[in-house]
């Protein structure tokens, strides 16, 4: 518990009169990942008011959601084409001067800052937050700890991301356990769009599975190579799934070469929002994919999941709540730290025939089982 008496009384009453900021930026991987934390929060202090301040593109995984009372977005990128011009300048001073009075205007009294970075711990600030929740040593950066009032224990560095939000959780005296899945409010018109696509692929509403090639332009490195979407391919067309190739904006591509190396194994999908992406994996038999949003979003919605790991830690980035494999070259060492885990050799030394396996094991599965 906090060494702050307002509020422990206010954890003891279960949050009555509590108004709580989640920070929590982007991008989606890391958005999926802190919501089981956020549904403790609120599983812990039900009386709470509960508001999350992502950037814009992210905040539809958070619309409507049961356990948030609000979501606030951020415009980034409308800021940032306003300010690269003098003629934008003030436009762009009026629309941060009013995201930063509504986010002032909720009278926090505890903000939860989940992201870590400068930004982030500029927008707990200016919550205007007495309790303001942060990390410490190399879980923060930019200069993080200087806007947070307390903060928890940095720890191992190769602590899995979900069990550092976790911690945030923790430290409020709250439990967390058993972790909830994510808890997306997915509209029925994304199940039926959903629906449509899978009966156009297949012929049929059939057993199929998910393939995600892609990863944003700044970490095209997390792309695995096609012949291990290959190798999986291959394994559910024997056991009568069709593989689903789901590539997102830009990724165009990536889902060609997957397909070339699938040899006719493999469908594309048509580009979808992010919410037919989750209703899309809440029904797959099994997701295939690098260390990306796609694979943290099956995780969240109850997909197991073959994550493909190389140039980012396993173990930091495991899957969660689902029967999973985490594949990565034999032998490889692994820090925890980006930039020398990246280094290390990407891809090389995982083989098509581990991502095979790994593959048969999961999409014969009892789905209902528990998670690894």
């Amino acid at each position: 518990m906090l060494a702050d008496a307002t509020l422990d009384a206010a954890v003891r009453s279960g949050g009555r009169d509590l108004t709580i900021l989640v920070i929590r930026l982007g991008a989606m991987g890391d958005i999926v990942r802190t919501l089981p934390a956020v549904r403790l929060l609120r599983f812990g202090l039900p009386d709470a008011r509960l508001y999350w301040i992502a950037w814009e593109p992210w905040t539809q995984l958070l619309q409507g959601h049961a356990d948030l009372d609000g979501v606030i977005a951020v415009p980034r990128s409308k800021i940032q084409t306003l300010v690269r011009s003098p003629l934008g300048w003030t436009t762009a001073a009026g629309t941060t001067g009013r995201l930063l009075a509504r986010i002032r205007g909720l009278h926090a009294g505890l903000a939860v800052d989940f992201h870590g970075d400068l930004r982030a711990g500029l927008v707990g600030r200016w919550s205007g937050a007495s309790v303001r929740l942060g990390y410490e040593g190399h879980q923060q950066k930019e200069g993080n700890q200087l806007f947070t009032t307390h903060r928890i224990p940095a720890g191992d560095r190769r602590t899995p991301r979900l069990e550092r939000n976790l911690d945030l959780v923790r430290a409020l005296g709250l439990p967390v356990r058993p972790v909830p899945d994510a808890g997306l409010a997915i509209p029925s018109a994304d199940y039926r769009a959903a629906a449509d696509i899978v009966a156009s692929l297949t012929g049929r509403r059939g057993a199929y599975a998910i393939l995600g090639p892609g990863a944003s332009r700044r970490q095209a490195y997390k792309k695995p190579p096609p012949r291990l979407f290959a190798a999986a391919a291959a394994e559910l067309a024997r056991h009568d799934v069709t593989p689903i190739v789901a590539a997102g904006p830009g990724e165009d591509d990536d889902a060609a070469r997957v397909l070339d190396a699938c040899d006719g194994n493999a469908r594309r999908a048509p580009a979808t929002s992010l919410m037919t992406l989750a209703a899309l994996l809440r029904r797959a038999r099994v997701f295939v994919g690098g260390d990306t949003g796609p694979l943290h979003l099956a995780c969240g919605v109850g997909c197991p999941v073959v994550g493909l790991y190389g140039p980012t830690d396993p173990l930091v980035n495991t899957p969660w709540n689902v029967p999973f494999a985490a594949l990565f070259p034999p032998g490889r060492t692994y820090t925890g730290i980006k930039s020398k885990d990246r280094a290390a050799g990407g891809f090389d030394g995982l083989e098509p025939d581990a991502v095979a396996r790994a593959t048969a094991a999961l999409v014969t599965r009892d789905r209902g089982q528990a998670a690894r």
